[in-house]
This record gives structure tokens, C-alpha cells and sequence, in this order.
């Protein structure tokens, strides 16, 4: 103010104030106040000078440094690369360290950007110029830059090369400073996240404990900016443990410490607030994890803008929430936009970033039946990781396929315990997944013959894994078997089945209920082939399984004893299978009543093999109690248990109940096929009959004469049983004294006999 009433606005001196009044707003994390007074010193001596000098570099400097505290990053960057471009011009080569502190600070903003490699070119050439130009005895500020540079590794997920450069940082910030300074806490602080990285968390809390120690000692209040940003860090460490209330508890704290010393509008509230969100989600609380999602999202979007890829992890997971809560076109948005931002950044490394969020978009759109661009999305995502495989640009599965000898030549000649063993194996198990997910969308398309092809293909990568996922293997197995077996390809799906029951024995054990599920389907194949001996050896050995398992009266016990009773029952051997149709009886009755309709379809299974004994009135028996039950649950019951009783009931002589039961035959026939129908015409014949034995000839022709209507219309005129139906009506008509139809109908037969003469000739 002295100077102003002096000198003017304009004078040299202000400038000068203003530059130190702005260091110190900095130093007090009074940012916007800071800028103001850079600015305005930049202003005067630029109006003085009238060209770019080293003090002018100074100024944009300062003025980047400030951006690079408050945001947003591209400001910060703009500076910088402004006080570079004039250091370089104007330092010469043995006064070069401003160069290498302007490349070392435009490298930290790089980094927090997500430009990694221009990160690292830059840091690497600040150290080599201060490595050239420093005594070697000059700890501080090549540590510095070893820090920075470990982090830029770690973000590279390079993580021996990033706890290198810890190493030689921990090293002289220690030398110089001593081991409790808060800078030796920010290297602790960076190890302790490589620890995390790496899954080692019981190093990972040790070492950031001792941070925390060190930075709330280094607070006058415990408050700050370091102890936030270790709370946080550890909070990550709770919840990869398994301590997903704990680290919500921390995650709070660090709010809170950051909310009392920088407020709510600092780049690391958005991280912090992504990461509870991270834990809500892992709860299942998704209105609490969206509202930290959202606040985070507000924040980063102010640091970093609306373009910047950053933005697309917090909209990922905010696409994830959404679809956990059933919400798939919120979700389907998120995912999309992510996607976008994602695809702004067109390296390498941004390719295993990007396929996940084409998964979880995948997903979004199944889920909400746009199967198309489901598919599309999913051929996307496998493309991406098959190049990242294999190498080269793929497209599609079948040059994928074309590949896959190769992929498994290259694995025979890898060391198991490499690291990059591990890592082919993951990323082979990724493709495997999305083409399951792929052959689901092209299933629900209803092309079946492609989705068994794009399954066979998950399943032959899945075999190609180093390290099998035996449960993946299993699933993948089972469910082309079971195509397989759909399309009457027995021998094909046997093989599968056999398979599925390999990997799930190598993961499971001999006796655990899934591998009696599975043999289970193996002994349906045996008994559908007709291999009875087969099938039963398989049937007993589920149904022991599942007696170990579930006790011996579950419903599983139950359904394995009852294809038990098929097999014996076609082997010829009824009452060995009555006894155990009786046990599924018993099973089923006292678990679910006696008016449940599995006893039905018990009661049912028991009456045929009563009819291949002969023992008809006990046959009737259980179809009648079949009919009672299953008329207690629908308006229709089973044709083939009614037309079963009907025929013990003409064979008992009981006509009467066999018209009723007929004539509710043809309703159920007429309802299910429409009256064109030759299964209703074999009925009305039986009908027919009924009425005959009850010497009601006259009521039986009505039917009769449907029956060959029904016939004449889906037959040809000289088929066999257009021919019986004329003889039935002739021999009614007779039995009636009715000559001139009897007639009729003789002379239409044996004109039909002529045709088929003649037709023979």
C-alpha cells in the first residue's frame, strides 16, 4: 500500500511485493489470493520489460505451482510449459537447474494428469540434468524426483522399477532430513502403496501407519492435507482385507481432516469420495455410494475438466452401482460416456482400461434386451483382449481361433512360476468370459448353432489357461453338453458332460452335490442311448452322493431314486422299481403333502407299471388319483394319464366312466390342436366304441363320421386308416339295420381299395 501511494500501480517494486505476498498466500493454501498476486505481478514487469526473461519464466512458474495446488491441471500445464519453453532459451548449459526444476514440476503435473509416458520422459530428463549438474552429496532434490518418478511406475503398474526409486528417495530424504520429516512420510506414503498394489497388505499397513505417525506429529492439530491422504490410503488397505465397515470409517475421517484444512473443493475430496463410494457399492448401500460418487465426480470434473479421462473411473463405477440396483439404462449412460472419455487416449496401455468398461456396457445392454449392440459391444471387448494376447490387431473369433495353437506353444516353453505365466493365464480366462457372455446375447438371438460354436470356442481357451479355473472349465462344459443333448447329439454331449465332471472333481472332490448333479445328466445320456446297466451304475452313484449331501428324504434324493425306478422298470424288473416309485412317494408326500404335484407325477408312473403287471383295478387306482390331484392345480390334466384310464376303464367294462374320460380326452386334444387333428379322430374312435359296448350304436356314428372327416382331411384317399374308419361306420350301420349306408360306406371302401390297385400298378 506504501508503494502504491509512492510509486503508482505500475511500479517495479510492487511487483516484487506482490511476488512475495504471493509465496506467501501459497504457503498458506490461500490459492485464488495467491494467483491474484502472481498475475498481477507477471503484469507490471512484463509492462516493464517488454520481453520474456528468466523472471518472466519465474512468474509463470509460480503461477503453474498455484494451478497445480488448486486446479484445474491444463492451466497449470499452459504455465509451465511457458516458464520451460523461456528457461531453455535463456539458461545456459552449467545454469540449468531452473530447466531441470520446470521439467521436474511439469513431469508431476503429467503424472496427475494420466500422461504417464510424457511424465516419465520429462522426470527422467530432469534427474539426468540434476544428476550432471548437483554435488552427489545433494540428496534433497534428486530424491525428489526419484519419488516422482516411483510413482509414475507405480501408475505404469511397473511396480519393481517404482520401489526402486522409493528405495533411493526413503535414502536421501532420510540422509538429509532425518527418518521422522514429513517429506521421509511422503516416500513412506508411496511404498505403502506399492505394497498395496501388489496385495501385500500386511507391509502396506505397517508402512503407512508409520506415515500417519509421522504426519499427524508433523500437524499442529492432526489436521491436514498428508494425514488425509494416508487415512484414505489406508482405508484402501482395510478394504482389500475384507474390512469394508472399517474402511468406511477412515474414509470418513479423512473427509473430515480434509474438510477442516483445505475444504471440500480439493482434488483429493474426489478421490477419497470415489473410494467410500467403492465401499457403499461393496455393501450393497447404492444410495450411499451414489451420493459420494456424485460429489466426487462434481470435484474431479472441476480439477480436471469435462474431457478428461480420469472422470471415466468415477462414471464406471457409477454405471456398476446403477446396474447393481437393477438400474440398466442409467447404467447403460454411465458406461457409455466412460467409454468415451476412455477412447479419448488412444495408447497401448489404455487398451486393458477400456475392455472392463465394454463388459460392464455389455452387460447394461442385455440387460436391457438390445441384444444387437450387446453383441456388438462384446465382440468389441473380446477383439481388444485377444490383441493384447496375441499381439496383433484381431478381428474376430475365428482368426482368434486360428491362434490359439500358437498361444499354447508359446505357454509350453514359459517358466510356471513367471509372472508373466500368471498374467497370459488371466487374460486368457477374460476372453473365455466374454465369449460366454457373447454366446448367452447370440442364444437369446436365437441362433443356436452359432452360440454353440462361440461356447466350444470359451471352453477351448479356458483348456488353454496355464492356470485352470476348473469352475469356469465346469460351467463352460456343462452348458455345451446341454446343447448338445437338446439337439439329440448324445455321444457329443456325453463327452462335455464328462468333461464338466473332470474339472469339477479337480476343484470340488468326488462327493459334493454338484458332481452328483452332473452324473446325474451323464446317466440320463446312458438311459437315453439305452445303455440301462450304464445308466443305473450312474443313477446309484448320484444317489449316493446326494444322500451324503442332503440327508436321505431331499427332493434331489427323491428325482435321482425316481430315474432309479425308470431304468428298473425298463429292464423288466417292476417290482423292484414299485419299491422305489413307493420311496419317491413317500419323500415327496411328506415334504410337500399329498396333493403336491410331483406326487401326481408319482402316482402316475406307479400306475403304468401296475398295467405291465396286469393289475388294472390298483393301475386305476393311482391314475385316478393322479387325475384328482392335478385337476386340484389346473383346468387340464394329463392326456396320457386320461387316455390310460380310459383304456383300464373299456378294459374293467366300467363304459360309462371310459365316455366321460374320452370325450374330456378330445376337449383337451381340440384346445391343443384345433379339430383338424388325427389324435382327436383316434380318440372319437374310442369314444365311439364306448358308446357301442353300451349298445348306444345310433350316438356312436356322430363320432365315427368326424373321425373319417378328420382323417379324409390330412390324409390321402387311400391311407390305411381312412380304410378302417369306413369298415367301423359299415359295421355300426349294420349292426343297426341301416343297409342303404352300409352300402355307401362299402362301395366308398372298395373304391378306395381300386385306386390304391391301380395306383399300385
Amino acid at each position: 500500500s506504501l508503494r502504491v501511494k509512492k510509486f503508482g500501480l505500475d511500479d517495479l517494486g510492487i511487483s516484487s511485493t506482490l511476488r512475495a505476498l504471493g509465496d506467501l498466500y501459497h504457503h498458506l493454501k490461500q490459492y485464488d489470493d495467491a494467483f491474484r498476486s502472481y498475475k498481477e505481478s507477471l503484469r507490471i514487469w512484463k509492462s516493464h520489460s517488454g520481453k520474456s526473461d528468466l523472471r518472466t519464466a519465474e512468474h509463470y512458474y509460480n503461477i503453474g505451482l498455484v494451478f497445480y495446488s488448486k486446479g484445474p491441471f491444463v492451466k497449470a500445464r499452459t504455465s509451465v510449459a511457458e516458464c520451460l519453453r523461456i528457461r531453455r532459451l535463456h539458461c545456459s548449459r552449467k545454469e540449468r537447474l531452473p530447466v531441470a526444476a520446470a521439467l521436474y514440476l511439469l513431469g508431476l503435473i503429467a503424472s496427475s494428469s494420466g500422461n504417464y509416458d510424457e511424465a516419465l520422459s520429462l522426470l527422467e530428463e530432469s534427474l539426468s540434468l540434476r544428476q550432471a549438474l548437483l554435488e552427489s552429496t545433494d540428496y534433497l532434490l534428486l530424491s525428489n524426483v526419484q519419488l516422482a518418478l516411483g510413482i509414475v511406475y507405480h501408475k505404469r503398474n511397473d511396480l519393481q522399477s517404482a520401489m526402486d526409486c522409493f528405495s533411493l528417495a526413503l535414502v536421501g530424504r532420510s540422509q538429509c532430513l532425518g527418518k521422522d520429516h514429513l517429506l521421509v512420510s511422503e516416500v513412506l506414503q508411496a511404498i505403502g502403496g506399492v505394497y498395496t498394489t501388489a496385495q501385500d497388505y500386511q507391509k502396506a499397513f505397517k508402512t503407512l501407519e508409520e506415515a500417519l505417525c509421522i504426519r499427524k506429529s508433523a500437524s499442529p492439530n492432526g489436521s491436514s492435507l498428508e494425514v488425509a491422504e494416508t487415512l484414505d490410503e489406508l482405508s484402501l488397505v482395510l478394504f482389500k482385507s475384507g474390512d469394508a465397515e472399517k474402511a468406511i470409517e477412515l474414509s470418513e475421517e479423512a473427509l473430515e481432516v480434509l474438510k477442516s484444512a483445505v475444504g471440500f473443493d480439493h482434488l483429493l475430496v474426489g478421490k477419497v469420495l470415489k473410494n467410500t463410494g467403492d465401499y457403499y457399492q461393496d455393501m450393497e448401500a447404492y444410495d450411499d455410494a451414489m451420493e459420494a460418487y456424485s460429489e466426487s465426480l462434481r470435484v474431479m470434473t472441476a480439477w480436471h475438466g469435462r474431457e478428461h479421462v480420469f472422470l471415466s473411473e468415477v462414471l464406471n463405477e457409477i454405471g456398476v452401482t446403477r446396474f447393481k440396483n437393477g438400474e440398466y439404462k442409467i447404467a447403460k449412460q454411465s458406461f457409455t460416456e466412460a467409454l468415451r472419455l476412455m477412447r479419448l487416449t488412444h495408447n497401448d496401455a489404455n487398451k486393458s482400461a477400456v475392455f472392463p468398461t465394454l463388459n460392464h456396457l455389455g452387460h447394461a445392454l442385455y440387460k436391457n434386451n438390445e441384444l444387437e449392440l450387446a453383441a456388438e459391444t462384446y465382440l468389441d471387448s473380446f477383439n481388444i483382449q485377444a490383441s493384447i494376447v496375441t499381439g496383433d490387431v484381431n478381428d474376430g473369433m475365428k482368426e482368434f481361433s486360428a491362434k490359439l495353437n500358437v498361444i499354447k506353444n508359446r505357454i509350453a516353453i514359459m517358466e510356471q512360476n513367471e509372472e508373466d505365466v500368471v498374467e497370459l493365464s488371466e487374460s486368457l480366462g477374460g476372453i473365455a468370459s466374454i465369449l460366454r457372455y457373447l454366446g448367452l446375447v447370440i442364444q437369446e438371438q436365437g441362433d443356436f448353432e452359432a452360440a454353440l460354436s462361440v461356447n466350444k470356442l470359451s471352453l477351448s481357451v479356458r483348456l488353454c489357461q496355464p492356470f485352470k479355473e476348473y469352475s469356469s472349465m465346469a460351467l463352460m462344459a456343462e452348458t455345451i453338453a446341454m446343447f448338445e443333448y437338446k439337439r439329440n447329439n448324445l455321444a457329443s454331449a456325453m463327452d462335455y458332460f464328462n468333461q464338466a465332471l473332470d474339472a469339477k472333481k479337480s476343484y470340488q472332490g468326488e462327493s459334493t452335490i454338484d458332481v452328483a448333479r452332473t452324473v446325474n445328466n451323464l446317466a440320463n445320456i446312458h438311459f437315453s442311448l439305452g445303455n440301462l446297466d450304464d445308466a443305473m451304475v450312474l443313477y446309484q452313484e448320484a444317489f449316493k452322493i446326494k444322500r451324503h449331501c442332503l440327508g436321505d428324504d431331499s427332493d434331489e434324493v427323491a428325482n435321482t431314486l425316481n430315474n432309479i425306478a425308470h431304468v428298473m422298470v425298463n429292464a423288466g424288473k417292476e417290482q423292484e422299481a414299485l419299491g422305489a416309485y413307493h420311496n419317491v412317494l413317500r419323500i415327496r408326500q411328506d415334504r410337500y403333502g399329498k396333493s403336491h404335484f410331483s406326487v401326481a407325477t408319482t402316482l402316475a408312473s406307479m400306475g403304468d407299471v401296475y398295467i405291465k403287471l396286469g393289475k388294472l383295478e390298483i393301475a386305476m387306482t393311482y391314475f385316478e388319483q393322479c387325475i384328482r390331484i392335478q385337476k386340484l392345480h389346473q383346468d387340464h390334466c394329463d392326456e396320457r394319464v386320461l387316455e390310460n384310464l380310459g383304456s383300464i376303464y373299456g378294459k374293467l367294462g366300467e363304459w360309462h366312466k371310459a365316455e366321460s374320460t374320452f370325450e374330456e380326452i378330445i376337449a383337451l386334444k381340440r384346445a391343443a390342436h384345433g379339430n383338424e387333428c388325427l389324435e382327436v379322430a383316434k380318440t372319437l374312435d374310442l369314444l365311439a366304441v364306448s358308446y357301442i359296448e353300451q349298445n348306444r350304436h345310433v350316438e356312436s356314428i356322430e363320432h365315427l363320421r368326424e373321425a373319417l372327416r378328420i382323417r379324409k382331411a390330412c390324409l390321402d384317399d387311400d391311407d390305411d386308416e381312412i380304410l378302417a374308419s369306413l369298415n367301423k361306420l359299415a359295421f355300426v350301420y349294420k349292426s343297426l339295420g341301416m343297409t342303404e349306408q352300409m352300402m355307401e360306406m362299402r362301395e366308398e371302401f372298395e373304391a378306395h381299395q381300386e385306386r390304391r390297385r391301380k395306383g399300385s400298378c
